[in-house]
């Protein structure tokens, strides 16, 4: 609930500081001064209502005002960064040729034209960005690994990351997650963790499992967990994805078909999670066979490199899912999105397919990843 509560203070205080802007930028029109009133009041009671009344309302009626709340506060955010920066080139601006700056002294055309310039160029982005979003790109990535997986030459696998199914994510984009996933004919389904994102609640309203019971592949489909997984309800959670027949590796290994090694490791948020090295050893893993590893955040690659990993598959970043996200996640980890080998190790950071919060794809993309394994000894 403080999160609510948070996130609605920051909504009505961004929405205060962009109308007082066009406020501002409209000084004596008054007819582009009602309709601000008009726009800006009837989101914010909509917002409201939907904040207030959530638990008494429709699905349908939510869901559209977490989809509207969440776009209109991702608009005004960049609407705003772009009107600060045109400020402050244009107060450097003035105060190198020695003239005084004040946002009241702007010329009312400037004010109007920055104004307006930046709603449509914040709107074609946001528009890409959505499309980008509804519109997954598979990642076609060829791997070879140095070791014989006995009759097996080749394994092609579908790996996903961070479908996050809740509320925001529904039943609608679950559907069409596991078509693309289905159409991809994979041997192998892997996903990286966060399937589910908050509380089981919408995933049993929305029966959502149903649609993972359409997923199927020769070698079967497991996960390793992720964080949003230990949010709320875990063991609810695990049991139902277990149950729709998706298996749950927490520190744990499976051997695929007498050919390969997937292991699936605990999120990082679990204290009592082991090192690979012990799963390794515990689950007597042959590391003469390939070694396919499930870890959701990656944070630590060396350790799969050291532990003697072929292959090391890894979600969580979103690739900061959008600008300037993308920015920041490529200064926090080794790895933010795409492939890397690291000694013998393959590794792929996926920057998943679905989202948390806005649904819009700012200079990232919703990816699926098809790993074409190819082994030679």
């Amino acid at each position: 609930m403080r999160a609510l509560v948070n996130a609605f203070i920051i909504h009505l205080t961004v929405n205060i500081l962009v109308f007082l802007k066009g406020w501002n930028a409209f000084e004596g029109k008054k007819a582009m001064r009602i309709i601000m009133i008009i726009v800006f009041g009837a989101e914010l009671l909509i917002y409201s209502t939907g904040f207030i009344f959530y638990r008494h309302l429709p699905d349908a009626v939510t869901q559209f005002i977490r989809v509207m709340g969440t776009s209109w506060m991702l608009f005004l955010l960049y609407c705003s960064g772009i009107w600060l920066a045109i400020d402050l080139v244009n107060g450097i601006r003035l105060k190198i040729s020695h003239k005084p700056w004040r946002i009241r002294d702007q010329s009312a055309r400037f004010k109007i034209t920055t104004y307006l310039v930046t709603i449509l160029i914040v709107a074609g982005i946001m528009a890409h960005g959505r499309y980008r979003f509804m519109h997954p790109v598979v990642q076609q990535v060829p791997v070879t690994v140095h070791k014989s997986a006995g009759e097996m030459d080749s394994v092609r696998i579908a790996m996903i990351g961070d479908l996050h199914l809740g509320y925001m994510i529904n039943r609608k984009h679950t559907k069409r997650f596991v078509d693309l996933i289905m159409a991809q004919q994979p041997d192998l389904i892997l996903f990286v963790g966060d399937i589910i994102d908050g509380y089981i609640e919408p995933i049993l309203q929305q029966r959502m499992y149903e649609e993972f019971l359409r997923l199927d592949a020769p070698l079967g489909v497991f996960s390793c967990t992720g964080n949003h997984e230990y949010r709320y309800d875990v063991e609810e959670k695990i049991k139902l994805l277990n149950n729709s027949g998706i298996t749950i590796l927490r520190d744990s290994a499976v051997l695929i078909d007498s050919s390969f090694y997937v292991v699936g490791r605990e999120d990082k948020v679990v204290p009592t999670r082991k090192p690979l090295r012990k799963i390794l050893s515990d689950q007597s893993v042959e590391m003469s066979r390939p070694v396919i590893v499930l870890n959701h955040t990656p944070d630590n690659l060396a350790e799969e490199v050291d532990a003697g990993a072929d292959i090391a598959l890894y979600g969580h970043t979103h690739h900061g899912q959008a600008f300037p996200g993308n920015i920041a996640t490529e200064l926090t980890f080794e790895v933010a999105h795409g492939y890397k080998k690291k000694g013998n190790t393959h590794i792929y950071v996926t920057s998943g397919i679905g989202l948390v919060g806005p649904q819009y794809r700012i200079g990232t993309v919703s990816e699926m990843v098809m790993l074409t394994v190819r082994f030679n000894e």
